[in-house]
């Protein structure tokens, strides 16, 4: 399994990076070829236009030698040096519009009077070029007319056209194979440098899957799109890490929280198991401590849930009357903490977050404070601009423990023979920095513990505060 994983991660970036020198050495190729092919036909109608122009030239020499005759050509005539054609020597021969050629002596009409010709002698049409074949050559024929009822033919061979029209296609072929393989070798080197982090991302992102460690980052030394996309890979794995983190450390404490009331209320169990017979009064408050281990039991795991659940998923978002949270919180810490004597004052103000988890928030902070403090003990609680304050009068947190207050499953060894998980404060904290807000603690004047909660929200009928739009956008 272990040398697939190597093949694979070899040959995906390897399939990509000859997709990419194939595109670039492909898009080379059509435009050397475009070039090239252009080229060349400019190149061989330049040459060809040298040809007929040589041609014309011949022509005007047959002309002012023909009109020695004023219009009576001779029977036979051809013009002077008509019998010299090779590979670079010019042919010349006379057609009637009969169909008639009179050739010089020894070449054996090497052309043939097509009609074409015939209707240049007879003045129906006018000069043409044409390429023919004279003795095996190549050539380029002219027929124009001569004088009535003649025409005349001069050819000039393309040996010499034809080699360097060749030379010059090899060339351009040649040059165009070397830019290709050039353009493909660039190429290769661009894609295997450009696609060089592509390689590490998906090394680091197999690697993480195989071994299930996130704590692995992919370099990062560029600023574009690339770059981009290492830097949010790094950060989706810092995120990952740090879930993972949270997770494996909630249930390490979850555990160790576990298993004090679980031994607790096995011994309990195994105490009226083993004796039957107990007394009455022993065995009612032997399930006594039994009721009361499975609540606080009940009340670990319904923290842990919320505390994970919060995590996960904090609950859908909306306009939330944070004073109104409040307000139904105070009625449930009432009813629970009789005891208590709860004193409010609330303003307005609405945030953008979930009810249920600000419930929770708001009534584990009305929880702690009545549970630390004494009987008939008032818990002031005032909303005043989007910060709320839970001051009770208990003994209060000593100074050592107050930056810790908030940590999971710390208690202070002054609260420890409270009942409670040491989770609800730190709820708080998670739910209020999910909302993008702050808590804190702090010893309040004359003794007792005073919590600070703010929530970026606004007072009905406001404008929305800087505070509460960068806390949005931050969410």
């Amino acid at each position: 399994m272990t040398a697939w994983r190597e093949r694979l991660r070899l040959r995906r970036p390897l399939m990509l990076r000859t997709r990419f020198t194939l595109a670039a050495a492909g898009a080379v190729a059509a435009v050397t070829l475009a070039v090239t092919a252009v080229a060349f036909l400019v190149l061989r109608s330049d040459l060809q236009d040298q040809v007929q122009q040589q041609l014309r030239q011949q022509s005007d020499v047959v002309h002012r030698v023909a009109a020695h005759y004023h219009g009576h050509i001779p029977r036979g005539w051809v013009p002077p040096h008509s019998d010299r054609f090779g590979v670079s020597s010019p042919y010349a021969q006379v057609v009637t519009d009969r169909g008639a050629v009179w050739a010089p002596s020894g070449d054996g009409r090497l052309l043939v009077a097509d009609a074409a010709a015939m209707r240049v002698a007879a003045g129906r049409h006018g000069a043409y070029y044409a390429v023919s074949k004279l003795d095996g050559v190549r050539a380029m024929v002219y027929t124009m007319p001569l004088a009535p009822g003649l025409a005349v033919q001069l050819a000039v061979p393309l040996a010499t056209v034809d080699q360097e029209v060749t030379s010059v296609g090899t060339t351009l072929a040649l040059l165009s194979l070397i830019g290709v393989g050039l353009a493909a070798l660039a190429g290769w080197g661009v894609a295997r440098t450009g696609l060089a982090p592509v390689g590490r991302l998906a090394a680091v992102a197999e690697d993480v899957t195989a071994t299930g460690d996130p704590g692995r980052r992919v370099e990062v030394n560029r600023a574009d799109e690339l770059g981009r996309l290492a830097a949010s890979f790094n950060t989706m794995l810092g995120a990952l890490q740090r879930s993972l983190t949270a997770q494996r450390q909630l249930v390490s404490d979850a555990s160790h929280e576990l298993r004090t009331p679980l031994t607790s209320l096995q011994l309990n169990a195994e105490l009226l198991a083993a004796e039957p017979g107990l007394p009455e009064l022993e065995r009612r408050e032997v399930l006594d401590r039994v009721v009361a281990q499975v609540a606080e039991l009940g009340q670990l795991v319904a923290s842990v849930t919320e505390l994970a659940r919060d995590e996960s998923q904090p609950g859908p978002l909306g306009q939330v009357e944070l004073d109104q949270v409040i307000k139904a919180s105070l009625a449930g810490a009432r009813r629970d903490w009789p005891q208590s004597v709860f004193t409010a004052e609330l303003e307005p103000w609405t945030v953008t977050g979930s009810t249920d988890s600000l419930q929770v928030v708001v009534r584990n902070l009305l929880d702690n404070a009545a549970k630390f403090g004494p009987y008939g003990a008032r818990v002031e609680v005032c909303l005043r601009a989007g910060e709320l304050t839970v001051r009770d009068h208990g003994p209060g947190i000593a100074p050592a423990d107050l930056p810790h207050v908030f940590d999971r499953f710390y208690r202070a060894p002054s609260a420890r023979g409270v009942p409670g998980s040491g989770l609800g404060l730190s709820i708080v904290r998670q739910v209020a920095e999910r909302h993008g807000g702050t808590v804190r603690a702090e010893a309040a004047p004359g003794g007792g513990t005073l919590i600070r909660l703010w929530i970026p929200g606004q007072a009905p009928g406001a404008n929305p505060a800087p505070d509460a739009a960068l806390a949005g956008s931050a969410r």
